[in-house]
């Protein structure tokens, strides 16, 4: 059983890391998984609540079942972030006024103002720490759960940069004291009481631009909930009356006029109207609706009015089942993002231990202290997790929300990725790139007896074919030893008459009926053989159109050197005038579902495969293929099987898809790329390598780096949804 939690405190990959680990220990959890993006924890297992809630607590933070994260509001840093600015402009001017020749009082000038020039200095930097203390507390926090963090680093960095800062003030008054002139200015000119202010100052700066990026990458499961609305107008009595939708039940009646969202799933029992459905299936177009119509959650009524019984709230609704398929894509890892959380896991701690290496061999080779801390202090705040731990997740979030906002629903990361390799698509025809709304076109050699027989047998069975059959003719007759043979037809006994309906190897040979039926099927019809006691009488045409937008669907695929397959069950000739009416490569007639499997594995050997189908019949191929696509009219095993659903039964989201997961894949691998050669790059120079040169990186520049690394990888992530 999956449950879901939002965690609050995180601030980077160690602290997901971190969470990850402390929930896994948990007796009964089976995975647990965290996206940082959207602070959230997906667990499966058997547990209680309150076993998560503590383990995430030990890990230093705090967790809430995610359906009551309504009340958990995220920290706003601007009550913070201000002050601090203000703070920092001050005192930046009184510790590089003098030197940038900006007006000065001459009291604070010279030896004789040093103590009072860095006691302002001290008390303007003390509040900038006060105000952010959230930094230490939860990054010493952290470092005494054993899992330090982006906090730490920034704690660590801005703690040192202020207690030197104090220990310097310490040593001017002792050389006021002593009179020694050579110890106040050599404290005073290696001051970092402003490093201390500005690292906590740039870094809450580099937050507020990450979370204005990040809000453009908003889930589209937000962007659902936000369409439910807070009431809805039931009836009572013919009394209209409005209640909170979270009282609603099975069985209510609700009005809904014209403009507003449907506060549950449910079928209509009178009027009628339009209704814009893109919210969950991404199609622009209006479905009219009328009595027995089915309507979804969240769905708008922009024209009409209806009154609808409710058959599903809250969870059971369509809409959360979305909502819970996305937020479980979104909390899923790609494989790709293994070697990134391998690193981070172990990052923190390395960084710190490079700064107090870097400290140490300043000391040996003979440089200042100050001189060697302000290398060390560079070290701790140049390094950067953040950036690798946001640089999967965000595009994760950001691909599976653009592609849920075109009514197409992605399993996982994992799918995402494979997804953007796909270099063969093999497609089934009826309900693919057909409507699958099979009709009977003609029927030969049966009387109105024989047919009302034959629809009896096809009764039966849920075929589709059997379906158009039924339609066209009532069954009658109650049907003995009944057999369904799968890829092939079916028989059944009625009225003491044996019949077989099916395809021509179903049945006995007879030349008079099968040339007849050669004209049928030149003519794009499918053709249902019928023997009746060891003979073939005839046979009944059926015919299923092509999708309007199939034809595009492919010319998408080719555009993205994707090669395309074609594969049914029907017969040679309806199959070869379907694969060159849509311009598709290749195609296989007359398959059975498990030779549909054996096809898909093939091309296997050569390419990486997408499967698109819809039915029972597919779903061999559905489980052999590399990622597997099923439009949401299919049958639920394949759905569920199914790693990409397709909610419009549209063939064009799969090029979508497709495109969408290539764009993703690079994104991550250049998002992962800049977070590995930034610290690899920065970390070296915040460590003084090439002060040889005459290169030095002081703290402050590196706090801005640090923040400006984040930011790149969020607005990076963004591009995907152009």
């Amino acid at each position: 059983m999956k449950k879901k939690y939002t965690v609050i405190g995180m601030s980077c990959s160690a602290c997901s890391n971190a969470v990850e680990r402390a929930v896994s220990r948990v007796q009964g959890v089976t995975s647990a998984s965290v996206n940082l993006t959207e602070k959230l924890l997906v667990v499966d297992g058997e547990f209680s609540n309150g076993d998560i809630f503590s383990a995430v607590k030990k890990a230093g933070f705090k967790a809430y079942l995610y359906k009551d994260n309504v009340g958990v509001q995220p920290e706003s840093v601007n009550s913070r972030l201000i002050p601090s600015i203000i703070l920092l402009v001050i005192l930046m001017y009184f510790s590089m006024g003098q030197m940038l020749k900006l007006p000065f009082p001459n009291f604070l000038k010279g030896e004789g103002g040093a103590v009072i020039l860095v006691t302002i200095q001290l008390a303007l930097a003390t509040p900038v720490l006060i105000l952010n203390r959230k930094f230490f507390i939860n990054g010493f926090k952290a470092v005494i759960n054993k899992a330090p963090n982006m906090d730490s680093l920034v704690a660590l960095g801005s703690g040192a940069s202020y207690l030197y800062g104090v220990f310097a003030l310490a040593m001017i008054i002792y050389g006021k004291t002593v009179s020694n002139a050579e110890i106040i200015n050599t404290y005073l000119h290696s001051l970092y009481l402003e490093s201390s202010a500005m690292i906590l100052t740039l870094v809450t700066i580099g937050k507020v631009l990450e979370e204005k990026a990040k809000k453009r990458t908003e889930s589209a499961t937000k962007k659902l909930k936000k369409l439910v609305p807070n009431v809805a107008t039931v009836i009572i009595n013919g009394v209209e009356s409005e209640v909170s939708v979270s009282s609603l039940k099975v069985g209510d009646v609700v009005a809904v006029k014209e403009g507003n969202s449907f506060p549950c799933d449910g079928v209509v029992i009178k009027g009628e109207g339009l209704v814009n459905e893109s919210s969950l299936t991404g199609e622009s177009m209006p479905v009219y609706k009328c009595e027995n119509s089915e309507v979804k959650t969240a769905t708008t009524l922009t024209s009409g009015y209806l009154q609808v019984r409710v058959t599903a709230t809250d969870e059971d609704t369509v809409l959360s089942k979305i909502i819970d398929y996305v937020l479980n894509a979104e909390a899923s890892k790609a494989p790709i993002q293994r070697l990134a959380d391998k690193i981070s896991g172990i990052f923190v701690p390395t960084v710190t231990a490079l700064s107090i290496l870097t400290l140490i061999v300043w000391l040996i080779i003979g440089k200042p202290f100050d001189f060697c801390l302000s290398r060390a202090i560079s070290v701790l705040v140049i390094s950067c997790p953040c950036a690798l731990g946001l640089a999967t997740p965000v595009a994760v979030t950001v691909a599976t929300g653009r592609l849920a906002s075109n009514g197409v629903l992605v399993k996982n990361a994992e799918v995402l990725e494979i997804l953007g390799l796909v270099n063969v698509c093999v497609m089934d025809k009826t309900g693919t790139v057909t409507q699958g709304e099979v009709k009977v076109g003609g029927v030969y050699g049966l009387n109105e007896e024989e047919l009302k027989e034959v629809s009896s047998v096809e009764s039966l069975s849920s075929h589709p074919l059997a379906s158009a059959v039924t339609n066209y003719i009532e069954p009658k007759y109650e049907v003995s030893n009944y057999l369904s043979v799968t890829g092939k037809g079916v028989l059944g006994t009625v009225n003491g008459n044996n019949y077989k309906i099916g395809n021509k190897s179903f049945v006995c040979y007879s030349e008079e009926v099968f040339v007849k039926a050669q004209v049928a099927l030149e003519n794009k019809k499918t053709v249902l053989f019928v023997e009746k006691n060891g003979v073939t009488l005839g046979f009944i045409e059926v015919f299923d159109t092509l999708k309007p937008t199939s034809l595009q669907a492919v010319k998408d695929l080719k555009e993205l050197g994707v090669k395309t397959v074609l594969l049914s069950g029907d017969n040679n000739v309806v199959t070869n005038l379907v694969k060159n009416e849509l311009l598709i490569d290749e195609y296989y007639a007359e398959v059975l579902p498990e030779q549909k499997a054996e096809v898909v594995k093939e091309y296997k050997k050569s390419g990486v495969v997408a499967f698109v189908g819809d039915g029972v019949n597919d779903s061999p191929a559905v489980a052999v293929a590399s990622v597997s696509f099923a439009v949401s009219t299919g049958a639920d095993v394949t759905t569920e099987s199914s790693d990409v659903i397709l909610l419009n039964g549209d063939l064009t989201a799969v090029s979508k898809a497709i495109k969408v997961g290539k764009k993703t894949r690079r994104i991550i691998k250049q998002n992962l790329f800049w977070a590995f050669i930034y610290n690899a790059l920065g970390i070296p120079l915040a460590m003084g390598v090439l002060y040889p040169l005459g290169i030095l990186l002081n703290p402050m520049i590196a706090s801005l780096a640090m923040s400006l690394s984040s930011l790149f990888v969020v607005t990076n992530a963004l591009r995907i949804l152009k």
